[in-house]
Formats: structure tokens, C-alpha cells, sequence
């Protein structure tokens, strides 16, 4: 009698601890789903077109939001974070024949 409720406690003790177990792997792999890695970073570019004699270029303000790279102006929010744009002031203006170096 005395080993049977031994051994009903040992049962239960590891009942027990195998679903504590369960219960936190469960939540850390919902933590896990819920928590997604934001990319996020911004950066100027200059960007240029042909006019007549010249090649006038300008630096323009773009946003890389989760892989997706748009001109900042064309984007009000990335993953709930309000983007404000910049102003950009970079110019230059190139002779015709001038070669981009970008390729």
C-alpha cells in the first residue's frame, strides 16, 4: 500500500512538470510568432535625367521598409513607425557626355 501511493505521487509529480513543460514551450513559441524582426533603414540616392545639354541629378530620400525600398515620399509608415521625410538639398548638373559611375 505504502509503495502504491509512492508511486501514485511520483505519477503525479511528473504529470505535473511534463505540462509546466508543455505550457512554456507553447508561450515562448507564440512569443516567437509574435515578434517578427522589423528591417528597417533610410538612406539618400542621387537620382538623375537627361535635359537637353546637361544631366541634372538630385539626392532623394528612400526607405528600405521590410525588404521593400520606396521613395520616402511615397510612404507614410513602415510596421506602426510614422516616417517624416526629410528635406534633400544635394544637386549637380553634368555635361552630356558625363558618365554615371553607378553603372
Amino acid at each position: 500500500m505504502r509503495g502504491l501511493v509512492i508511486f501514485s505521487i511520483a505519477l503525479v509529480l511528473i504529470v505535473s512538470v511534463s505540462f509546466a513543460a508543455a505550457n512554456i514551450s507553447n508561450e515562448k513559441s507564440q512569443v516567437k510568432e509574435n515578434s517578427k524582426v522589423l528591417e528597417f533603414s533610410t538612406f539618400t540616392s542621387a537620382v538623375c535625367e537627361d535635359r537637353q545639354d546637361h544631366v541634372y541629378c538630385k539626392d532623394e530620400f528612400f526607405i528600405n521598409c521590410n525588404g521593400e525600398v520606396s521613395k520616402a515620399s511615397d510612404v507614410a509608415e513602415c510596421n506602426g513607425i510614422k516616417l517624416e521625410v526629410p528635406k534633400t538639398l544635394g544637386f549637380a548638373v553634368f555635361d552630356k557626355e558625363w558618365k554615371d559611375p553607378r553603372g
